[in-house]
């Protein structure tokens, strides 16, 4: 099974995602920028999926940091309503994605396992 990273610091959110995508992943969590960054540290993640408001800092700190490590895992920055980080998100090679799609859970199953070219 591929290892995902989850990053919220809502846990009851957290934890919803948790218990959909253990069933397809190897499941990591954190509720914070620091705390992922612990996590990445010690062990080799697939994917990334963050929230972007938390409060140790924003999913696009995180992915910035990932980044600047010359990390190219696939990262998802989650966000509730906030269609303008679109641009930036994609930017860093990353995805954008608000909660409230209803494609949501497919969009993070596909983060980590992408279609192959043809």
């Amino acid at each position: 099974m591929k290892k995902l990273l989850i990053v919220d610091d809502n846990l009851d959110f957290l934890g919803f995602l948790v218990s959909i995508l253990k069933q397809h992943f190897e499941v990591y969590e954190a509720s914070g920028v620091k705390e992922a960054l612990q996590v990445l540290e010690n062990t080799e993640i697939e994917a990334v999926c963050a929230d972007f408001n938390m409060k140790d800092g924003s999913g696009l700190d995180l992915l910035r940091e990932i980044r600047q490590k010359n990390l190219t895992i696939p990262f998802l920055l989650m966000s509730g309503d906030d269609t303008m980080l679109e641009k930036e998100t994609e930017h860093y090679g990353a995805v954008f994605c608000c909660k409230t799609d209803y494609d949501f859970i497919a969009k993070v199953k596909a983060l980590a396992n992408p279609e192959p070219e043809t």
